[in-house]
């Protein structure tokens, strides 16, 4: 039996607005991270023989594609297009950790306790990201709802 694609989902302009706006905050704040997590990279492991201008762009760009994603991944979740969701999630999570693969080879040799505190970072860090789009879609779900029992 053929699967049905889920028809396509028309929202309010205010809904397109809302999320319009909030795409935007997201991406303003993961460039701005990206900013200063390249200072903080760079004081951190710069003696290792990492090139902080190579790590400010490849950043930067991971930031662009993560700020592109995260909202389309989190917005599709909200609308029940797990399909859609997970795709942008992949890309999501590739955009995420690929400055982190950039540390460890673009230096020579880290010490076993730096090595720690950046994995513990990176799991630190992708741990509140998870949270913090699991909460922006049950929110969504949340105010879906509520505009759809109005």
């Amino acid at each position: 039996m053929a699967r049905m694609a889920p028809p396509f989902l028309h929202h309010d302009t205010a809904t397109i607005r809302r999320r319009r706006r909030l795409s935007n905050t997201w991406s303003l704040f993961v460039i701005g991270w990206s900013i200063i997590r390249t200072l903080i990279v760079w004081a951190a492991v710069g003696d290792y023989g990492l090139n902080p201008w190579l790590y400010l762009v490849l950043d930067l760009v991971s930031a662009t594609i993560d700020a592109f994603s995260t909202p389309r991944m989190v917005i599709r979740f909200v609308d029940d297009q797990y399909r859609k969701a997970l795709q942008w999630g992949l890309v999501s999570l590739a955009a995420f950790v690929m400055p982190d693969i950039y540390i460890f080879a673009g230096t020579r040799t880290l010490p076993r306790k730096l090595i720690a505190i950046i994995v513990a970072v990176i799991t630190v860090t992708l741990l509140a990201a998870v949270i913090a789009v699991l909460r922006k879609v049950r929110k969504g779900r949340e105010l879906q709802r509520s505009l759809q029992a109005d």
